[in-house]
């Protein structure tokens, strides 16, 4: 039974050799069908499918504003009158918006043929709650607000104009959308009419606005202040005014922040010869160089043809850091002989952010006499410096700021003294005081003066008492002698 089933395997695998060579040598054999790759995609983690809060601004079309007379799907038209057009756009939000403020921009299209004077206007415009169809309800809304001034040679039509809306949804992302509102000219000129022929006048002087005087105050500014800047501009012609003008301030240094709400002004008529006062706010940072800067006013204004006129104008601000210079108390031992000489050690550090120069003390106490002043120099921002100056000391009544007396307790000071850049002086006081003592060599003669007639006394004395004493030994060794003899 096992040799059968040896067998069968043997003839089973001599059974598959032909066809394997078989597979191999057929073309045929060898093709491989044109099929497409099916790839098993590799699974991958859940993901949260939910889409963030959309956030946009629409157009409240429902309700009546102050200032309109419809609402806009009744077919709100934007109001002209005294030389203005005023634009009224309620908005309403879909989502959350950051700081609940947006920014809205004008866009008056082309400067040919339009109708308005040109100018820089942007809006920031936060949520409020607003009175609505005569009072009837309220509601929340961001409700622009613009007032375009026209021109005076405007021409009757309808103007479109585009208000660019910025802001942030809640995550930070930005929305920018644009509105557009039709202004309906009435008041203007017929576009249609066929002018009268006109004659061409001789060309006519044009104004000139320039700045006639400027105030700074204070002045000079310290760094880290708030100061105020009044301007007057003057239309120098005495026969033609200038309308729609547009004054824009910059400054030459970015450590000079402008505190007003806008760096523009719009002054809509200024008189032949006439003036205008412009008040300007800034703020220096703490750090500002001190040195003189430059506040630069850019003037746009129309003559009276409409023709757009430019001028320029400046004036300086010189701003100067505020000085802090101080020095440790200097002290006095508390008693000094009179001829002594003594070093007084002074220590004095510049704690402004700007220079100081000249710096020197100087002692002025009655019987000290110093070798001089302690002359320290010029000394930058942030540095400190030692000094010392030898002291000899006198009598109180020596000197022209001398005292009463000789000896005893003298106050008085070392005096700070330093300059600023203009070279004004700063002074400051340091009180000291010692006291003088007579000196100790001189005194030693006059104490051996009155010692010497206490010493020629006590020999005298000493002299009698050694010859009594002498005596009574002559009388005591006779009176002895006696005795033995007699014995």
């Amino acid at each position: 039974m096992k040799k059968i089933s040896l067998f069968m395997v043997l003839l089973l695998a001599l059974g598959l050799v032909p066809v394997a060579v078989l597979a191999q040598g057929d073309p045929a054999a060898t093709e491989t069908p044109a099929t497409t790759d099916v790839v098993t995609p590799t699974p991958t983690p859940p993901q949260d499918t939910t889409a963030p809060e959309g956030s946009e601004f629409v157009v409240d079309n429902q309700n009546v504003y102050e200032g309109m007379n419809k609402a806009y799907q009744q077919g709100y038209t934007p109001t002209v009158k005294g030389g203005k057009a005023i634009v009224i756009l309620p908005l309403q939000a879909t989502g959350t918006i950051r700081d609940n403020s947006l920014v809205a921009v004008p866009n008056l299209g082309a400067t040919a043929g339009s109708p308005f004077a040109f100018q820089n206007i942007q809006l920031t415009v936060t949520k409020k709650d607003y009175s609505v169809n005569g009072g009837k309800k309220t509601v929340p809304a961001y409700l622009v607000h613009l007032e375009l001034p026209l021109v005076s040679g405007r021409l009757n039509g309808v103007y479109p104009v585009q208000i660019d809306v910025q802001a942030k949804a809640s995550d930070g992302t930005p929305i920018q959308q644009s509105f557009t509102a039709y202004v309906t000219i009435k008041d203007g000129k017929d576009p249609n009419a066929t002018p009268a022929p006109q004659t061409t006048p001789p060309p006519a002087p044009q104004p000139k606005v320039l700045i006639s005087s400027y105030a700074v105050q204070p002045n000079p500014v310290q760094a880290g202040e708030e100061f105020a800047a009044t301007v007057t501009l003057e239309n120098t012609n005495e026969d033609r005014a200038v309308q729609n003008m547009t004054v824009t301030v910059s400054t030459d240094s970015p450590n000079l922040a402008l505190l007003n709400e806008s760096n523009a002004f719009f002054i809509k008529k200024l008189g032949a010869g006439d003036t205008v006062d412009l008040t300007l706010k800034f703020r220096s940072d703490l750090g500002t160089p001190p040195q003189r800067y430059t506040v630069t006013l850019n003037i746009e204004y129309d003559n009276k043809e409409a023709v757009t006129l430019t001028g320029t104008g400046s004036f300086p601000v010189q701003v100067g850091q505020p000085l802090r210079v101080d020095m440790d108390a200097p002290e006095l031992t508390p008693t000094v002989n009179v001829g002594d000489t003594f070093p007084l050690s002074l220590q004095v550090m510049n704690l402004g952010r700007g220079a100081v120069y000249n710096v020197r003390c100087e002692v002025n106490v009655p019987g000290l006499v110093p070798s001089g002043a302690a002359f320290i120099g010029n000394m930058e921002a942030g540095t400190a410096v030692a000094q010392k100056v030898d002291i000899l000391v006198g009598t109180k009544d020596m000197g022209a700021s001398g005292g009463t007396g000789k000896y005893g307790l003298t106050q008085g000071t070392v005096k700070l003294v330093y300059e600023d850049s203009d070279g004004k002086e700063y002074t400051k006081d340091f009180p000291v005081s010692t006291t003088i003592q007579e000196s100790a060599i001189a005194s030693a003669p006059e104490q051996q003066e009155e010692e010497k007639p206490k010493l020629i006394g006590q020999w005298w004395i000493s002299a009698a008492i050694g010859a009594v004493i002498l005596a009574a030994l002559v009388v005591f060794l006779l009176v002895r002698r006696r005795q033995r003899g007699a014995a």
